[in-house]
C-alpha cells in the first residue's frame, strides 16, 4: 500500500510542475501581449488628433502597465512589486488629472462657470 502513495504522491508532483510550468508561460505570453498594446496605445497618444484620445491613451498605458507591473509580482513572486503597482496608480491618477485641468483652464476664465453656462443653456 505504501509505495502506491509513493507512486500517486509523485505523480501528482510531476502534474503539480506541468501546471506551474505552464501557467509560467501563460504570465509571460500575457506580459508580452500587453506590452505589445501598450505601443499601440504609445502610438494612439501621439498621433490622437484629439486631446481627449491622448488622454485616454495615457490612462490605458498606465493601466496596462499596472497589470504587467502585478504580473511581474506573481512570475518573481516578490510582493514589493504590488507596493509599486498601488503608487503607480496613484500617480497615474493624478497625472491624468492634471493632464485635464492644464487643458480646461486655458479654455474657460473660471472653471466654475462651465456649470453656470450650461446651466443657462438649459433654461434658455
Amino acid at each position: 500500500m505504501i509505495p502506491s502513495f509513493r507512486a500517486s504522491l509523485e505523480n501528482l508532483r510531476s502534474n503539480m510542475e506541468t501546471i506551474e510550468r505552464a501557467y509560467e508561460v501563460l504570465l509571460w505570453i500575457s506580459t508580452a501581449c500587453l506590452s505589445i498594446f501598450v505601443c499601440a496605445c504609445m502610438l494612439r497618444a501621439i498621433l490622437g488628433p484629439l486631446f481627449t484620445d491622448r488622454v485616454v491613451a495615457i490612462n490605458v498605458i498606465i493601466t496596462q502597465t499596472i497589470i504587467i507591473i502585478a504580473i511581474l509580482s506573481v512570475l518573481f513572486r516578490d510582493s514589493n512589486l504590488l507596493d509599486i503597482a498601488i503608487v503607480y496608480s496613484m500617480v497615474g491618477f493624478l497625472a491624468v488629472v492634471v493632464l485635464s485641468k492644464c487643458y480646461i483652464m486655458p479654455h474657460h476664465a473660471n472653471p466654475l462657470d462651465i456649470g453656470i453656462k450650461y446651466e443657462q443653456e438649459i433654461n434658455e
